[in-house]
């Protein structure tokens, strides 16, 4: 019986359990009791989410090959570029946008795919290509507007001239001024409105 009693009552049994018990106290409480462990917890897992529903650099990496391409009036080189943006924005899964939350998201990826759709087929019209070239260019300030850059270093250039004395703008990744709706035409016509 005294055995019995003093295996029991021994410090090295009671010290396993303790053992046991202290890394789930630990564990639980810094849980529990801090919210930003939680916040960063579920904004980890929506972040790769969102990444791959839009993915701005992509579609602004499908957009300048365009808009160059229309700089040295190669409009069969802005057609295939157009058709590469298409593709890039089609593949943006539309459906995991909340249709109340990124409402004005949703409507500037259609529109930009309709504009990059006209312009891919268009090849040989390339002042239809630079008519909504322009529109393209909106919708991309838009969703520059909405979502960023992506970490691109990137220019709002404006054209006083084009679109009869209405002007019209475009993105750029360059400081220079290379006009994408004049061409060689007035290839330096135009000042940088912004840098993003």
């Amino acid at each position: 019986m005294g055995a019995l009693l003093y295996s029991c009552n021994n410090p090295n049994n009671s010290s396993k359990k303790e053992t046991k018990a202290t890394p789930q106290s630990i564990d639980k409480p810094v849980l529990a009791s801090d919210p930003t462990v939680k916040e960063k917890a579920v904004e980890d897992k929506k972040e790769p989410e969102n990444a791959s529903v839009v993915s701005v650099k992509q579609i602004i990496e499908g957009y300048l090959p365009l808009k160059n391409a229309l700089t040295k009036d190669d409009s069969k080189a802005a057609s295939d570029a157009a058709q590469r943006l298409f593709s890039i924005l089609k593949k943006v899964d539309i459906s995991k946008l909340s249709p109340e939350k990124d409402a004005e998201l949703r409507d500037i990826i259609e529109s930009a795919a309709e504009n990059a759709e006209h312009i891919s087929e268009n090849s040989e019209d390339i002042a239809h290509q630079r008519e909504h070239l322009l529109s393209l260019s909106n919708d991309i300030t838009d969703l520059i507007g909405e979502k960023g850059t992506d970490g691109l270093k990137l220019y709002q250039d404006f054209c006083p001239m084009y679109n009869n004395g209405k002007g019209g703008t475009w993105i750029s990744e360059s400081k220079e001024i290379v006009n994408p709706y004049e061409g060689s035409k007035m290839i330096n016509c135009g000042s940088i409105e912004k840098v993003l």
